[in-house]
């Protein structure tokens, strides 16, 4: 048993021996494979450092070849100078066509030398053509035709207006389908049939007018002479700065310089022009001078150069009164109390109403209890709105623009309303506000450029007045931004 017991010891002392000789092995070649390794990588880092740290060497590369640019053409001719004439501005009609004459003789004998016999007036009746009326002046067929066919190309002969008046002699004949202007058909003796177009010979002279309001502007005016044209243009452009409902006074003085055209041959008149509008009210002067820009554009200034035109005008109507005021009333026709949003201008049945501003039509026709209804939009925070209206002016639609003082309708009772009159509202940002006291802004001054021309304007309207043996009362209107 005990020599056992030391075989087994024995043989333990030999195994640990033996583990211990594979541990120590292992060990001297782990130092060994470690030591070659970090060896390796010292070799290798200093070869990157060295790689690294060498001078860098420049490159040489050549630049690729473009390709050329095409040459100009203009290069392969001679240069040879050319002179171009630019192209000549549009002659004025007065330049070209003739001088219409008073008796239709005169005409035939400058286009043809010779003389007509005598000279008779027709006017066309109704369901009756050109060539009924040639028939009726004793003209034979062959002669109609030859004339109508001369005609034709100068005027549609089927829109000619019940009534138009010929005057017809053997020679030819004269009518007139356009203001100012006359067609000429005459039969020359070696190219037969002609027609031509002449222009109607007009008179301009100069009007200027003063005078007091007594009890009404428009009757001061018509008692002066002022004729309706040249009053409602004065009315239009004072209508910027002053109610003349409520702020025209016994007393206040008034006067314009209105230049007329009157046809020569006839005396009719024809058009007109206002250059001048003044006015003294009980606090304060307002004289306003027009100034025709660039483009056909018209302005009016007073003479220091700030506009007479603002966003909108107070009363879009003329020779009208206040009825009823923006506020609470009793209605006339339902009888309750209630909020009144705008106000009302009693005025003759027909009466033209005008755009209180230039804009978009937002509504135009039948509104409920407003009937005949309008609303403009003049920018992103001004509405008008008109109602009641007898009938809306044509090509007045939605989406159609107008322009500040153009007539859009006439005066009615349609709708909830108990007489002829016109209701008017001003929106401020989609509310209803008080027209009469609502700040508006003015329009812009003169530009620089065009004050020297304009006060050349204002200084010969003063030499005009001069020569009427007076001198304008209104000075100049301070510059104000609201009314």
């Amino acid at each position: 048993m005990r020599a056992n017991c030391l075989t087994k010891q024995a043989f333990q002392r030999r195994s640990c021996r033996a583990v211990m000789s594979i541990a120590l092995t292992c060990l001297f070649f782990g130092g060994l494979v470690t030591a070659q390794a970090e060896s390796g990588l010292a070799r290798e880092s200093a070869k990157s450092l060295h790689v690294a740290f060498a001078p860098m060497e420049p490159i040489f590369q050549t630049a690729p070849a473009l390709p050329t640019s095409r040459p100009d053409p203009a290069l392969a001719y001679p240069a040879i100078p050319v002179s171009i004439i630019p192209p000549m501005s549009k002659p004025a009609l007065i330049d070209v066509l003739p001088k219409s004459t008073k008796m239709i003789g005169e005409m035939i004998r400058s286009q043809t030398g010779l003389e007509s016999g005598a000279e008779t007036e027709l006017k066309l009746r109704n369901g009756e053509g050109i060539g009924a009326l040639l028939r009726r002046a004793g003209y034979d067929s062959a002669s109609i035709a030859k004339a109508i066919d001369a005609v034709s190309g100068k005027v549609s002969l089927r829109r000619l207006q019940i009534g138009t008046k010929f005057q017809v002699a053997s020679q030819g004949f004269r009518f007139s389908t356009k203001p100012g202007r006359d067609i000429y058909v005459i039969q020359h003796p070696d190219s037969g049939w002609l027609a031509l177009t002449a222009l109607r010979p007009i008179d301009r002279y100069m009007n200027f007018f003063q005078g007091t309001v007594d009890d009404s502007i428009y009757r001061a005016a018509m008692v002066a002479g002022i004729n309706e044209n040249a009053f409602n243009d004065y009315i239009r452009v004072m209508g910027f700065s002053v109610d003349f409902q409520r702020e025209i006074r016994t007393g206040d003085r008034f006067e314009l310089l209105y230049e007329t055209e009157r046809d020569s041959i006839d005396g009719k008149i024809v058009g007109g022009k206002l250059h001048y509008a003044g006015l003294v009210l009980s606090d304060e002067q307002l004289g306003f001078f027009r100034y025709d820009g660039d483009e056909n554009t018209i302005g009016w200034y007073d003479e220091n150069g700030n506009s007479a035109a603002r966003t909108l005008i107070r009363t879009p109507i003329s020779n009208a009164r206040l009825s009823s005021s923006f506020g609470h009333r009793k209605h006339p026709v339902s009888g309750f109390n209630a909020m009144h949003k705008g106000v009302d201008f009693a005025a003759p049945h027909g009466t033209p109403i005008i755009a209180a501003g230039s804009g978009v039509i937002r509504e135009a026709g039948w509104k409920g209890s407003f009937g005949r209804y309008i609303r403009i939009r003049h920018n992103a925070t001004y509405d008008t709105a008109y109602a009641h209206m007898s009938r809306i002016a044509p090509n007045i639609r939605p989406g159609s623009r107008v322009k500040q003082g153009e007539i859009i309708g006439y005066v009615g009772s349609t709708g909830r309303s108990t007489g002829a009159h016109l209701h008017y509202e001003v929106m401020v940002n989609n509310r209803q506000v008080n027209p009469m006291t609502v700040r508006l802004p003015t329009g812009e001054r003169i530009d620089d450029q065009h004050l020297p021309a304009f006060q050349k304007t204002v200084a010969a309207i003063d030499q005009e007045v001069l020569l009427h043996g007076t001198v304008r009362f209104a000075g100049a209107v301070p510059n104000k931004n609201t009314q």
